[in-house]
């Protein structure tokens, strides 16, 4: 039997992000994992270190889902109540304008992938963005 695997992206609220904005933020956010892992040499051809439940969401449904949160804080308690559970997390940083003077800034995150059940007990609460 399939397990019911999905991502969840983050993204502020408060931060009032155009759709284009908040569209690239999230296609970042979700390709993450990817990034992180990638262990090529540069040389053209790109070697990606995936987990079993990684593999296994990205061969299946690849389920993501947007949520928003309320502010830069609310998403680090929601990073961190998400590694205590063993979720992998990755941030995206950056400045909400484009401006480098205006300081980096948490602006987006991903969890998982992981179980649905699972982090639908960290971010049930939440709505879509």
């Amino acid at each position: 039997m399939k397990r019911d695997l999905k991502q969840v992206i983050l993204l502020r609220r408060d931060l009032k992000l155009r759709r284009a904005e908040a569209a690239a933020l999230a296609s970042k956010a979700s390709m993450a994992f990817i990034v992180e892992g990638d262990e090529s040499d540069r040389s053209g051809s790109v070697q990606v270190e995936l987990s079993g439940i990684e593999a296994e969401w990205m061969l299946g449904s690849s389920t993501r889902i947007v949520l928003g949160v309320t502010s830069e804080d609310a998403m680090r308690k929601l990073l961190l109540k998400a590694e205590i559970q063993g979720v992998s997390t990755y941030e995206i940083t950056g400045s909400s304008s484009g401006k480098a003077d205006e300081g980096i800034q948490l602006i987006a995150a991903a969890l998982g992938p992981d179980d649905s059940d699972k982090l639908d007990l960290i971010t049930g609460n939440l709505k879509l963005f």
